[in-house]
This record gives C-alpha cells, structure tokens and sequence, in this order.
C-alpha cells in the first residue's frame, strides 16, 4: 500500500494504538497533537489520507479539513468527534470528507472505513484505465511550481490552448518540455484525440521517415505488411514534435507539406490521406541560427513558429528547487516503501546552491538517488552524488573565476566527472541521453578517458 496518512489527534493513547495498526497495514504514518503542527506537516508532505480529531486544542479540526482541501483535492479525510452534533455532521458533509466517526471508536471501524475508501478509489482508477483519452486529464496539476515564472506561463498555457494554433517551446534540455506539451494538448478541444511524441533526434532518417508517414506492403525490402504512420495514428489530435532543430533537412520539405496541405502519403503508397493536427515543437537550440547555417527550412519555422513559449531552467525557478525535491522525495519514498519524511536544511542549501544544468530531469535523478541511499527518514548531504556534495568546496576554489555559461558549465563538468561515472550515468546527471553527450564530446573535441 505504502501511501502516506496523517493522525491528528490530542489523545496520545489513540495516536499511538491506531498508527502502530495502520503500519501494519503498510501505511506511512505522521501522528500530530495541534492544529499548528498539523498544518505545518501536512503543507510538506501533503498527505494521502489524514484521520483527523473536530474538538483541538488549539482550534477546529474542520478548518484543517477545508486547508486541506484547497492543497490537495484528491485527499481521502476521516473525521472524528467525541461531541456528534448535526452541525458538525452537515459542515464535514459540506467539505466532502469521506468519513464521520464517533469517539470512542474501535480500531477495526476505522481500517473498515479505510479499506472502503481504498476499494472506492481503486474502482475509480480501473474506470480511468478503461478510459486512456481522459488519463491525462490533469496534467496542469503534474506541472509543479509556485514561481512566478511558472504561474505566468500556464496563464499563457490557458489562453492558447483551445486553438488550432501551431506552437514552438523553447528551452534547455530536461526543463520538461512535453510535460508542458501535454497541458496545452489536455487544454484543448483535441483532448480526446491523441497525443503523439516524436523525437526527431532519437531515430536514424531512414526510419524516421517511415515512422512518421508509415508504408505499404512491398514499399521497401522489410516492408512485408502496412503500417500506419505516427502522423496518420494522431489524426484529430497533437503531434509533439521533440528536437525538431535535428529534423533531417529531406524531412523537412515534406512535413512543410503536411501543415500546409493537411495530407499525407505513406512510403510506397499512391494514395493521399487527409490529416487534422495540432504541431506543437520543442527545441534547445537556436532555429535562426540554424535557418542561417543552412540546417533549418526557413518556410517550415514560420509555420511551426506561430506562438513560442519559453520554458524556464531550473536556475530561473529556485523557489520552485524546495518544492520539487519534496515532492520527487514523497514520490521515491513512496514507491521504494521507505519512511522518509523530509530533506535536512544542509542538503537542501546544497540543492539551492547547484546550477542544475539537467534542470527538472536531473533533480529528479538525484533524489531519486538520494532516496535509494538515504538510511534514516531525512535525505542527507552524504546521500547526494559526490558532484553536489562536493559543491561548496568547488565553489570556495572558484571565488576569482567569472559566472560560468550553462555550455561552459557542462565542457567543465563533463571533464571533470567522464573519468569516474559511466557514460549513461554521466548523461542521466546532465539530464540529456547519451547520444546528446556524444554530440557535446564531439563539438567541443573530448576525448573519452574510460
């Protein structure tokens, strides 16, 4: 089970007696006595299920409730009272709680309610299953972040949305750009439809051609049965185009068509088929730059180029570092069925301190990593990858060097740690695959030293 559940209660006796019972039953369980200490936990931890008492010392219980309400929708609440009245009763059926107990209770009422709780919850999530055109239907709620730069660009997300209108998004690698894709696509009136990635950079241009206009039978040798094309299977719906700057030059010509004729024709074929999509792009690079070297159709950029969208680095966001890390630590501990209940100040000024050149991609490597080797019920600074433990000692050597830019950050880094780490870890902690590594070796003429 392994979801995280709050008790708040002012009898020590029944905190102690229920949480040693729900750990039984696999919950991770916070056990508080005020209203203040459990707005502070839950305001960290935002918990899955919270039994909390009416009557507390120090205020309402119920107030808590509509707190927590307003920070997590989907939490599963059980209130108890040792004063039932029809007021209570009406304002917890008011703020939707899922259960309304009377003290004394025995402790097998309570896992009754909770294992009903669960059945109704789990009914509900077979029923999405059965329905994957609605799975994503919150996406704005995966897209995490209480920065002003983040806010400001879901108003822009918003406003786009519901419109045929082809949209560019620009950023650093690992800075979530189909994360933010998908919201504009679960925004829209195409919800229904598919949403279809397509990394340009991750297939050679042979198959990259046949993946997205598919074939018929007998097209080329291999080619033994049709198959439909990614564009073809996105009909109605989004294609999010991922890397577009690598985009093969003979590909460009013909998705140009694509957009501007709403048709396509598979590898083989003689028959034209008509298409109604949505092309939202994603790049790190810079496409004028590219348009001028001769790399980028410049016909084909002002088609996709309609609206653009910055997505800001990590290093743009820091008050959004803290956030995220816990919210990557809930998730990790969670799933590996550790009892890890928050990040020390020290780790977390490291965290704050760090340039994060992989940005969202590669925090959450690292406390993933963090998690994995975390053996008490906080992440430490000795649980961090060395690159990030070491950090202030390299900061303190580096005084009288000037402001290193994210390309210089990277050439240093990758010479620094290529000798210690695999290629694969290596590029996991610059949040980029392998091949971009390869590229950035090449560009810059590295050697590999393993």
């Amino acid at each position: 089970m392994n979801e995280r559940l709050m008790i708040v209660d002012s009898d020590y006796n029944v905190r102690e007696s229920l949480s040693n019972r729900l750990r039984k039953e696999n919950f991770i369980v916070d056990c508080v006595a005020t209203l203040k200490e459990a707005s502070n936990n839950y305001t960290t931890y935002i918990h899955d299920f919270v039994i909390t008492e009416i009557e507390l010392p120090d205020g309402d219980g119920l107030e808590f409730v509509r707190k927590i309400k307003k920070l997590n929708p989907s939490a599963k609440i059980i209130v108890t009272t040792s004063y039932p009245s029809i007021a209570s009763a009406l304002k917890s059926l008011k703020l939707k709680v899922d259960d309304y107990i009377v003290k004394p209770f025995i402790y097998d009422e309570v896992m009754a309610s909770l294992k009903q709780i669960l059945r109704i919850q789990m009914e509900k999530e077979e029923i999405v299953k059965e329905k994957p055109q609605i799975k994503q239907s919150e996406k704005f709620i995966s897209i995490i972040g209480e920065s002003v730069e983040i806010k400001l660009l879901l108003e822009k997300i918003k406003k786009i949305a519901n419109t045929p209108t082809n949209v560019v998004l620009l950023g650093e690698t690992g800075t979530g750009k189909e994360l933010f894709a998908r919201a504009i696509h679960e925004a829209s009136y195409r919800k229904k439809k598919p949403f279809v990635a397509i990394n340009c950079a991750s297939l050679p241009d042979n198959l990259l051609e046949s993946e997205l206009f598919g074939f018929v039978k007998g097209s080329f040798t291999g080619a033994t049965f049709d198959k439909k094309g990614l564009l073809e299977i996105a009909d109605g719906g989004t294609v999010f185009l991922d890397e577009i700057g690598d985009l093969p030059i003979s590909l460009q010509a013909k998705l140009l068509r694509v957009i501007e004729d709403k048709e396509i024709r598979p590898l083989g074929s003689v028959t034209i088929k008509k298409v109604d999509l949505r092309f939202i792009s994603a790049t790190n690079k810079d496409l004028t730059e590219e348009i001028k070297k001769g790399n980028f159709r410049e016909d084909l950029y002002f088609r996709l180029n309609v609206i653009t969208l910055h997505i800001p680095s990590l290093r743009e966001r820091v008050k959004d570092i803290e956030i995220l890390a816990y919210h990557f630590m809930r998730k990790f501990a969670i799933k590996m069925g550790k009892d890890i209940k928050k990040i020390e100040p020290q780790t977390m000024q490291l965290l704050l301190k760090y340039s994060w050149p992989g940005n969202v991609r590669e925090l959450q490597n690292v406390i993933e990593q963090s998690v994995v080797f975390s053996e008490y019920d906080s992440i430490k600074p000795e649980d961090l990858p060395e690159h990030i433990k070491t950090l202030e000692r390299v900061m303190d050597k580096r005084k009288e060097i000037p402001v290193l830019s994210i390309e210089e950050y990277t050439k240093e880094f990758i010479l620094k740690y290529q000798s210690f780490y695999t290629e694969q870890e290596l590029a996991d902690m610059l949040g980029i695959t392998r091949k971009a590594l390869w590229e950035k070796r090449k560009k810059w003429g590295i050697t590999r030293t393993q």
